[in-house]
């Protein structure tokens, strides 16, 4: 069965590219309220739930099996940017179009594969709502770009401690298995909400790569016991992501 999804080109794009930064393939589905895709890093500490409210517009449900998330991205390129875009999805393909200001029509047809041949992400979206949190606190898109600064200070590290002191949170890239490594702590919130970060908790500095192209500000919520991290993410296109990751052992 054909369905055809009003949707802008540009917002696939911003749903897309981050997915594409995590996974080369991921699985586009849809319910009431819009597409949503999970994927997860190929050693799964880094799982991902980005959508794209679409409410009441989607009239069956739609199962996208993207096998090559960069090809779509650049199939989309070539439609540029100034055409009315649709997409139509078909039992093994999906056709993109954009027609300009003059009635051309630019249009190509990505294949999907089979449900057997890309792995569903092992945690759902119910899991990732179940998790309480003790910590809650926002990153400026200011603070962000601060971090990766520091970075750009400390290149050849790849840990980012998070810790709490005096009603402020704190970010140090380090590594602190390592001796006489150069370092850098930055204030990254005047506030936070709930309780302290009792001990530094360490992650990976690979989801501030992915939260650098962020245009608005970032909630970062914590489970302590678990040391579970929730970076989320909605811009005004109402273009919604969750990162969901697990700290370091050190």
């Amino acid at each position: 069965m054909s369905e055809r999804i009003p949707i802008a080109k540009s917002f696939l794009e911003k749903l897309l590219k981050p997915v594409n930064r995590l996974s080369e393939s991921c699985i586009l589905k849809s319910d009431n309220s819009g597409l949503y895709t999970i994927c997860s890093s190929s050693d799964n500490t880094v799982i991902l739930y980005a959508k794209i409210k679409l409410p009441n517009v989607i009239e069956n449900n739609v199962r996208l099996n993207l096998i090559n998330i960069k090809k779509l991205l650049c199939g989309l390129d070539c439609l540029g940017n100034d055409g009315d875009f649709s997409i139509e999805c078909n039992e093994n393909n999906i056709k993109c179009s954009s027609t300009d200001k003059d009635g051309e029509n630019t249009h190509f047809k990505y294949h999907l594969v089979d449900d057997t041949v890309i792995k569903e992400c092992p945690v759902s979206i119910n899991k990732i709502a179940d998790l309480n949190f003790d910590t809650e606190f926002v990153i400026s898109t200011e603070k962000i770009k601060q971090i990766m600064s520091g970075y750009a200070f400390a290149s050849d590290l790849t840990k980012i401690y998070f810790s709490t002191k005096e009603d402020k949170v704190y970010a140090e890239i380090n590594d602190k298995t390592l001796q006489n490594v150069d370092n850098i702590t930055i204030k990254i919130s005047e506030e936070f909400v709930g309780e302290p970060i009792s001990q530094e908790i360490p992650l990976n500095t690979e989801v501030f790569k992915s939260l650098s192209s962020c245009r608005t500000d970032v909630r970062v919520k914590i489970n302590n016991k678990y040391k579970v991290f929730v970076f989320q993410n909605r811009d005004d296109n109402d273009v919604e992501l969750k990162y969901i990751i697990s700290a370091l052992v050190k």
